[in-house]
């Protein structure tokens, strides 16, 4: 079963903190839907069968300014380009800023069943920092228009680490999320990511990062609020209720394969991953001349392919050690002295079957990647 994305670049405002290629100016928000339809048929045409999907993600920008008639075709595109799995999960991301009850409504109709929430904090002064568009009050009026429109599956993403973030005001912004009632929630600590405003703010002096040790704090206090509310982590950043957890995300931290439409979106499949242009005008051009917008591709090794099982494993529900053992790595034979040394400092759980890392572990996560990705060299 393959995972398909839809990266729509529209947003209001972009954020100074985002990495992700978005765009403010909307005017092309028409030829933008046609042009994605017609690069679905381009996939089509070239796979020369229908696939099977078990998830659909809508990321951007700002998913949630699709209108009615702009999302409409582009789901009926994938309809024939994919066999939709009768369990399929179809994401729509949005910002609490922008929810339009009657957009909800139709993505209803349409067959989104997951909702995820663009919220990063409930304080004004962060929100203000971060640029924002939505208001703390937003989130509650959001949440329950969704759940009115028939959601049960509803997800929110929050942001640790803000410049002079406290411990309390992180705890609020947990709670509050708690009090929703959501089944997922997704915790991030702040990135300063290199090309964006916020990281030319940081690297002037401006902004002043969050050391460390508090970084560890505001982690651990995480994993305490949210698992005594009954969720589960199953990957770094990431928590839900049980029946809850991101079926498309968990494609990409299990190396499933999928594909990925519109500017700089990726995809995988056979071991190769490429990626489109990120350039709205690029990808117009490509695709008004029939043309797949592909910038450029990798095909991995069998190296690479091991090592990215390895570290994604690791980062999310755990290395399954049968499967690595069928590829010609023995983790228990050759790494065994370090894994046990791991688990008795209660950095990783280690039995026979699996290699998964504690709350702990999850800070010296590349330290032990690293180390284990030794047993990966000596057979490749």
């Amino acid at each position: 079963m393959y995972g398909l994305y839809i990266h729509y670049p529209y947003c209001v405002h972009k954020c100074s903190y985002c990495d992700f290629y978005s765009i403010e100016n909307l005017n092309s928000r028409n030829k933008f839907s046609d042009m994605l339809c017609r690069e679905i048929k381009l996939k089509s045409e070239e796979h020369g069968r229908k696939i099977k999907a078990d998830t659909l993600f809508f990321g951007g920008g700002t998913p949630s300014l699709m209108k009615p008639h702009h999302i409409e075709p582009v789901m009926k595109s994938l309809r024939e380009f994919a066999d939709f799995d009768s369990a399929i999960e179809i994401t729509m991301e949005c910002n609490p800023g922008t929810i339009d009850i009657k957009y909800l409504e139709f993505y209803k109709e349409l067959g989104v069943n997951r909702i995820s929430f663009g919220v990063q904090s409930f304080h004004e002064k962060d929100l203000k920092f971060l640029e924002r568009i939505h208001s703390p009050s937003d989130v509650g009026k959001a949440v329950d228009a969704a759940r009115s429109c028939g959601f049960e599956n509803i997800s929110i993403d929050l942001m640790f680490a803000l410049p002079d973030q406290t411990k309390e005001e992180w705890a609020y912004n947990l709670n509050e999320a708690v009090s929703l009632d959501v089944k997922h929630i997704s915790a991030y600590s702040l990135i300063y990511e290199p090309g964006t405003p916020l990281y030319d703010e940081y690297i002037s002096g401006k902004v002043k990062a969050q050391n460390e040790d508090n970084d560890v704090e505001l982690y651990e206090i995480t994993d305490k609020i949210l698992s005594a509310a009954g969720f589960e982590q199953y990957e770094v950043s990431n928590y839900a209720k049980p029946g809850f957890k991101c079926k498309h995300n968990l494609k990409y931290w299990s190396c499933g394969e999928y594909f990925g439409f519109g500017p700089s979106a990726h995809s995988y499949e056979n071991g190769r991953r490429y990626w489109n242009y990120r350039d709205n005008d690029i990808y117009f051009a490509k695709i008004a001349q029939n043309q797949a917008p592909e910038e450029s591709g990798e095909t991995l090794s069998r190296k690479q392919m091991l090592f990215e099982k390895l570290y994604l494993g690791l980062r999310a529900e755990g290395v399954n050690l049968e499967e690595f053992k069928e590829s010609g790595v023995d983790f228990t034979s050759g790494k065994s002295d370090f894994l046990l040394e791991m688990s008795d400092c209660n950095y990783l759980i280690f039995d026979e079957n699996k290699i998964k890392l504690t709350n702990k572990g999850y800070f010296i996560g590349d330290k032990i990647t690293l180390e284990l990705s030794e047993s990966i060299d000596d057979i490749c």
